[in-house]
């Protein structure tokens, strides 16, 4: 949800945060100009490969990709330039936010209890699921929710010192309460991950849109001037697969009564299109590994 109204010891924890979040690192600037690029409305394939060329890491994961089987061509391409006339320009959007994700997101998160990589398979599949219903559900830009599925917790990234110092509190809340993580996070700081999450999407100069849907993936809200993308995200973090075990509600993942209504879905049909879901999301696995 975002904020809600702290006392004291709240607001110093909640100052903390954003003081955190204002301490974080600028993003790379390659990427940022590829990104730049990309919006630009006169702008190239040649143009966007010359850039992408500069940076290895990116050169290579956009080539596995623009060859991998699920495109369906029968011709490899070896050249930038083609791969991203092959990809499209929203794809290769989304791999750009993929490999700056990519660092970040792989790291251990002590507080909730994430091992290496722990976050960033998560992301990938709610990204990956996000993907899918978007296009299940016509919505206009599966790559932007593609990108707002990876990103919807990276607010994890600061708060997860604050949750590991009260993490005994935490829990004892969670289950005496029956409140998912993030409620709880609202009640002792002031704020959830996610809207430290948006906190630093805005630090970053994410676009408006990709900040809302961060902001409200737990909680959407029809009033938002784009509600369909953080509905979509909520719907795709309770679908996405799990590897754990845990309580899926503690673990907040809650499919919101408003999410029906928003995507004009019928709650009775979420276990057809659930499994449809899972079965479809071998398409998906060279975006599962780390660029």
């Amino acid at each position: 949800m975002g904020f809600s109204k702290p006392d004291t010891a709240e607001q110093h924890r909640l100052d903390e945060i954003i003081r955190s979040v204002n301490r974080l690192r600028p993003l790379p600037g390659s990427p940022l100009r590829i990104l730049k690029e990309l919006d630009n409305q006169s702008t190239s394939a040649s143009q966007v490969a010359d850039l992408i060329l500069l940076d290895q890491a990116l050169t290579a994961y956009l080539l596995k990709v623009a060859n991998s089987a699920y495109l369906g061509f029968s011709r490899q391409c070896s050249s930038v330039q083609e791969a991203v006339v092959r990809l499209g320009f929203k794809q290769v959007r989304s791999l750009v936010y993929s490999t700056m994700a990519s660092g970040p997101l792989g790291a251990r998160l002590a507080g909730y209890r994430l091992g290496d990589k722990g976050l960033w398979f998560h992301s990938v599949a709610v990204a990956s699921s996000s993907h899918w219903l978007a296009k299940a559900l016509n919505y206009p830009d599966p790559e932007k929710a593609y990108v707002a599925g990876l990103l919807h917790d990276i607010g994890k990234l600061v708060l997860d010192q604050f949750v590991m110092a009260d993490y005994n509190q935490i829990i004892e809340m969670m289950y005496t309460q029956k409140q998912p993580m993030w409620r709880v996070e609202e009640q002792l700081f002031g704020i959830d991950h996610a809207g430290v999450g948006a906190l630093a999407g805005e630090h970053w100069q994410f676009p408006a849109e990709l900040i809302e849907a961060i902001r409200y993936h737990h909680n959407p809200c029809m009033d938002q001037p784009h509600p369909q993308l953080a509905a979509i995200v909520n719907l795709a973090n309770a679908l996405a697969p799990s590897e754990s075990n845990e309580d899926l509600f503690l673990a907040g993942k809650i499919i919101q009564p408003i999410t029906y209504e928003i995507l004009k879905l019928n709650p009775e049909s979420t276990p057809k299109l659930a499994e449809r879901l899972q079965a479809s999301l071998f398409n998906y696995q060279d975006r599962f590994e780390t660029p």
